[in-house]
């Protein structure tokens, strides 16, 4: 599946997910599944409480991580594909 940083995406509803210093850990009831995020990961995590898209959270990461905006971008891309294929997150139609 093809995503761009303008796709907007949500996080499942099937999906309970609790903090835990500054990681996220989830649970996915549907496939008995136990996922855990970085702290990165889990500030995108937390981004996603309204549905958004990369271009959308892109400023929030960049004014908190030394990156630039290219790198951002592909690592958010490879991030987000992977919690699609994880049924974590799902697109906005």
């Amino acid at each position: 599946m093809k995503i761009h940083t303008d796709t907007i995406f949500q996080k499942n509803s099937e999906i309970i997910s609790s903090k835990i210093d500054d990681e996220v850990v989830m649970m996915s009831v549907e496939e008995g599944k136990y996922f855990g995020l970085d702290p990165v990961g889990s500030i995108i995590w937390e981004l996603l409480d309204a549905p958004s898209s990369i271009n959308m959270i892109l400023p929030q990461l960049l004014d908190q991580f030394e990156t630039t905006k290219e790198q951002c971008e592909k690592d958010c891309l490879m991030f987000f594909k992977d919690m699609l294929k994880q049924k974590t997150l799902i697109i906005v139609p």
